[in-house]
């Protein structure tokens, strides 16, 4: 039987999932963390989805594979269907020759573990929600109770180790999210990063704007986009932090991504 994977949909060509790059990005549906900033909340829920055969999605690809350099897989979080996801790599990969990419929050390590054992994945994306040293933050980021955030900072730290010196291009993220990230905060994550500068290829560390974009949940609906100053600041001083162990960016709406170091 034919492999098939929950999806929200797909866009032929994109310019902002990989970093320099153009795409064909898919959504898969579903997700294991319950961000309230989330710009996919309903896509996260399994509220748009449909099942999709793996020849699908790859006929779909191949139309737009000359137009494309990457093959970006994102969501929801893909790792939850790990085993069609490989599947459907494996697929891309062999009728299109496209490089591979793939955005996830980290915290199914066993799931990238499968992934990378059978699949060469030559870009991926790490949303980093909060600081690792401060599990309880983690947590009210992700839109988890406290209570499992030692868990949740382990699992992330445990995938972060999985991508490490096996990606060729490795690209971790935090958006500065009013009211729950701070200059400081970002400052933090930017300590983690440089933990995992070792063995990489390609390490990147961007600083995104949040945007109350249409499909934010209600609460955060309302919240005004950071401010560009900000996130530019917050990404300057991440640099200092890194001292040349990661290429360091921001990306905001106004002036899309730019490098600081």
């Amino acid at each position: 039987m034919e492999e098939a994977l929950w999806v929200g949909g797909w866009k032929d060509v994109s310019l902002v999932d990989v970093l320099e790059s153009i795409s064909f990005t898919l959504w898969t549906s579903f997700c294991n963390l319950k961000c309230p900033w989330c710009a996919n909340s309903r896509l996260a829920r399994g509220q748009e989805r449909r099942l999709v055969r793996v020849s699908e999605v790859v006929s779909e690809v191949e139309r737009a594979a000359p137009f494309v350099e990457y093959f970006h897989v994102t969501g929801g979080e893909p790792t939850l269907q790990y085993k069609p996801l490989t599947a459907l790599y494996k697929a891309v990969r062999e009728r299109t020759g496209l490089m591979l990419s793939l955005d996830t929050n980290a915290t199914v390590p066993r799931a990238l573990e499968h992934i990378l054992g059978e699949v060469r994945v030559e870009h991926v994306a790490v949303d980093l929600k909060a600081p690792l040293s401060d599990p309880e933050k983690y947590a009210a980021a992700s839109g988890l109770s406290a209570a499992v955030g030692e868990r949740v900072v382990k699992m992330v730290a445990r995938g972060l180790e999985v991508l490490s010196g096996r990606v060729e291009f490795l690209e971790l993220r935090t958006t500065l999210v009013p009211g729950l990230l701070s200059v400081e905060d970002i400052l933090r994550v930017a300590e983690d990063v440089a933990r995992f500068a070792r063995g990489s290829g390609r390490l990147v560390y961007v600083v995104q704007q949040f945007i109350p974009y249409e499909g934010v949940p209600p609460e955060y609906r309302s919240v005004k986009a950071t401010p560009e100053s900000l996130v530019a600041e917050a990404a300057r001083r991440a640099a200092e932090v890194l001292g040349g162990a990661a290429e360091v960016w921001y990306r905001t709406l106004e002036s899309g991504s730019r490098r600081v170091a």
